[in-house]
């Protein structure tokens, strides 16, 4: 009787998609989770309407610094209204730590806040060396 040599079977893989199904239900929740630590972040500002020039930059390398209608300066909605020194500090430790660009800054300043602050901040970029910075603004 003849027997069949290990060589003629086929072997059919098995794919465990177990792992896959997971993956992707981690990576689900984390983009939600993300999405929601991004909306608790953003500070509701009354922008000033002016036609400007529409600029698109990657967010997620942006530093934003909010002025309200009172004067407070918001560099991160968790941590409240910080004073100019404080501003100051945090640039400088930003400029330390990475390449720090002009590009990188936004300003979103309160249609009712004084342009007096805005150009306190303003100045304060320009001693940590940037001389220029995006200034938000809605379209009329």
């Amino acid at each position: 009787m003849p027997f069949k040599s290990s060589q003629n079977r086929v072997i059919i893989p098995v794919v465990e998609m177990t792992p896959m199904i997971d993956i992707v239900f981690l990576l689900i929740i984390f983009f939600m989770v993300a999405a929601q630590f991004a909306q608790q972040a953003r500070v509701d500002v009354a922008l000033p309407q002016e036609i400007g020039e529409h600029v698109n930059i990657e967010s997620g390398s942006l530093i934003i610094i909010n002025v309200l209608d009172n004067n407070d300066i918001i560099l991160d909605a968790n941590i409240g209204a910080i004073s100019l020194s404080d501003l100051d500090l945090e640039l400088k430790n930003m400029k330390e730590l990475s390449n720090l660009a002009w590009e990188n800054v936004k300003i979103r300043a309160d249609g009712g806040s004084s342009s007096g602050t805005l150009n306190d901040i303003v100045s304060l970029l320009s001693k940590h060396g940037l001389k220029a910075t995006i200034i938000a603004t809605k379209e009329p």
